[in-house]
């Protein structure tokens, strides 16, 4: 991964949110427009982020008619990698043990443990797995 991933702030993240709700890029009149109704910032707060992101190489300007942005760090390679970051901290590596201290506090329920345990029914015989 990354330095891009490694270095992206919470305020940042919120503006790559745009760019991933985004049906393509977007122009910077649009970003600054979807900042100011999520989180009530003014243009020069996104257009600050943006500069930001450009630089670490998480979002791409294009100069058109007018500057265009769109990320270049997609929404689920940046939550596979946080993902594995927190397991790393927190946990150890161990994926098993994040799981089962959600398990220990409640904060899955029975249905989403059976849902999960489909999950890794499915994905174990995608992947040519035998008995479970």
């Amino acid at each position: 991964m990354s330095e891009a991933e490694e270095r992206i702030t919470d305020a940042e993240l919120e503006v790559m949110g745009a760019l991933w709700r985004g049906e393509g890029p977007m122009t910077l009149s649009q970003v600054k427009e979807a900042m100011a109704q999520a989180r009530g910032w003014n243009g020069d707060t996104t257009k600050t982020l943006l500069r930001r992101l450009c630089r670490k190489g998480a979002v791409e300007q294009e100069k058109r008619e007018v500057y265009y942005y769109r990320p270049l760090v997609s929404r689920e390679d940046f939550g596979r990698y946080k993902t594995q970051r927190l397991i790393d901290k927190l946990y150890a590596g161990s994926a098993k043990a994040m799981v089962a201290a959600l398990v220990e506090r409640q904060a899955l329920k029975r249905e989403d443990v059976g849902e999960l345990r489909a999950m890794f029914d499915a994905l174990w015989e995608e992947k040519g797995g035998g008995e479970t």
